[in-house]
């Protein structure tokens, strides 16, 4: 069976890769796992390696050239000839799309393993059959789904691209499809459940169908045949074959990331994945019955055993799962990785109030609605113009420090399904009246739940503000990978001392908290103090904000 092996597309902006090193030739037989190229995005490079053992037949692009994402890279026919033919699996281009389409939505920035098509002839045009939807392998740390709910029962007749089932990954919940008209044979996962990618997550049978012999790759589908799918490639410090000790171990970069962050060491770890890859749940899995390593500093740690609450009559129990957990798991890989580190200032706002008010007017008259926000959004960007290494995040792949020139606010949204995170992108060249009405519609479509995945994404620096509920200070949580978060509490009305050439004076004035958190590892406590310093000027003079 010749497999045809595609640089993928997994959203995040990446369209396209540059071939930089080919390690095998034309010809050259290779064995799986066994890396072929190197690929660069300008995310990351990968190594990309043999999705099976077999024989490379041929290379379909040149070192040095950039390979638009969809494209075949190279042919691999797999050891044994073409015998596989209880494995055909033809993919459309229909089917890559969307499939492309419902993955992406979910990947992370960097470059996902590519999708390995096997070469056969398709079903008869208009024939039935039994197709299996599998939850599809995307790279770059996805190496499950949490199956949020399902919008269908067994038996229930679909349309094509009917809403089937809500899927959550750690990077976003999309909406899977049906592929095509039909019925809904059986659901294999249960709400709630976590499953790997690669596994049968409900089965349809098609018109005219019943039968269930192989099937074509339905669109929605991964666009992959079941045994011809690469493994997740491996990137310099981002990818899937890893190093311990004298051992190499095969582990999704989502494993690699809890291992590290709990010192666990992979070889000790049995994988439960495709050809004894490790998952993340298999490292989690080891924790809890496994005592936690002694780094040499003192006493190794001891892991607590889950905490158990008796069951009663008078509680309500709901499963802990959906944004919530993923909520968690944020919260806590943001903790327990970014060196939190907090600094709080206090503002007299008082002009700001008043110019506030005939901004509020004049937002009025043009059908917007004008809020403190907007200001802070703008001061925020301008201190981080004066202080950019706030405004960058620690690229690990590359070990390097990523400053961007541009940025992007994530505005913590307080919704029914917990805090979410959307993003206005080049709050630096915009006015107060546009950010005002770009958050009052951002803000309006992520409380009811309409939010883009692509507006969930490329945040540079994040604003919390609690300020409209109660609270005079607050420590928040980094959006990790993030290096800043700027919390806003409650305005404050008191009195206080004002300065004057005729003497001091006592007043009731208008007083805010702004506090600061920064990731100490890349950012010093001197620098968070400095950029709050230039937060207050900007606030108690907003004139300065025109400047």
């Amino acid at each position: 069976m010749v497999l045809e092996f595609k640089l993928p597309d997994i959203g995040e902006g990446i369209a396209e890769g540059e071939i930089v090193k080919w390690h095998v030739s034309a010809g050259e037989s290779v064995k799986e796992h066994q890396t072929v190229v190197e690929v660069m995005t300008d995310k990351a490079t990968v190594e990309v390696p043999a999705p099976r053992s077999g024989t490379i037949t041929e290379l379909r692009a040149q070192e040095g050239e950039t390979i638009p994402v969809g494209n075949v890279i190279f042919l691999l026919d797999e050891a044994g000839g073409g015998g596989a033919a209880s494995e055909p699996a033809a993919t459309s281009s229909a089917a890559q799309s969307t499939a492309a389409q419902g993955a992406g939505a979910a990947a992370n920035n960097g470059s996902g393993a590519g999708a390995a098509t096997a070469v056969a002839p398709a079903p008869p045009a208009g024939g039935g059959g039994l197709l299996e939807f599998k939850l599809p392998d995307i790279g770059e740390g996805i190496a499950e789904g949490e199956i949020v709910k399902w919008h269908v029962a067994e038996g229930a007749e679909v349309k094509e691209h009917q809403t089937v089932v809500e899927v959550m990954t750690d990077k976003a919940t999309v909406e899977v499809p049906s592929p095509a008209p039909g019925k809904v044979v059986s659901l294999l996962a249960a709400e709630g459940e976590t499953v790997p990618v690669g596994q049968v997550i409900f089965k349809l049978e098609t018109a005219g169908g019943g039968g269930k012999a192989p099937a074509a790759a339905p669109a929605g589908a991964p666009a992959a045949a079941p045994k011809a799918t690469a493994a997740a490639p491996t990137a310099s410090g981002n990818g899937s074959a890893v190093s311990n000790g004298n051992a190499s171990v095969l582990a999704v970069p989502s494993a690699r990331r809890v291992a590290r962050e709990l010192g666990v060491e992979l070889s000790q770890v049995t994988g439960t994945g495709r050809n004894g890859i490790v998952r993340r749940a298999d490292v989690e899995a080891f924790v809890k019955t496994a005592p936690a390593p002694n780094t040499g500093q003192g006493p190794a740690p001891v892991k607590a055993a889950p905490i158990s609450i008796p069951a009663g009559e008078r509680e309500t129990r709901v499963p802990f799962r959906g944004v919530r957990r993923k909520i968690a798991e944020a919260m806590s890989r943001s903790k327990f990785t970014a060196t939190h580190f907090t600094v709080v200032e206090e503002m007299d706002v008082t002009d700001l109030v008043k110019l506030r008010g005939e901004a509020k007017a004049l937002g009025a008259e043009q059908g917007v609605k004008v809020t403190y926000m907007p200001f802070i959004m703008m001061a925020a960007a301008k201190a981080l113009a004066v202080y950019p290494e706030l405004n960058s995040q620690l690229d690990e792949s590359t070990n390097e420090i990523v400053t961007f020139n541009y940025v992007n606010l994530g505005i913590a949204t307080d919704t029914g399904n917990g805090l979410i995170v959307p993003v206005i992108p080049d709050v630096q060249a915009k006015g107060i009246m546009q950010l005002a009405a770009e958050l009052g519609e951002l803000a309006a479509r992520t409380r009811e739940g309409k939010v883009k995945p692509d507006e969930l994404r490329g945040g540079t620096f994040t604003i919390t503000n609690a300020g409209n509920i109660g609270g005079i200070l607050a420590t928040p949580i980094i959006n990790f990978p993030e290096v800043g978060i700027l919390g806003v509490h409650r305005l404050m009305k008191r009195p206080g001392v004002v300065e004057s050439p005729e003497g001091d004076r006592i007043e009731v004035r208008q007083y805010m908290n702004l506090s600061i958190s920064v990731d100490h590892r890349l950012v010093d406590g001197a620098s968070a103090a400095r950029y709050l310093v230039h937060m207050k000027r900007l606030l108690e003079n907003p004139g300065l904000l025109s400047l």
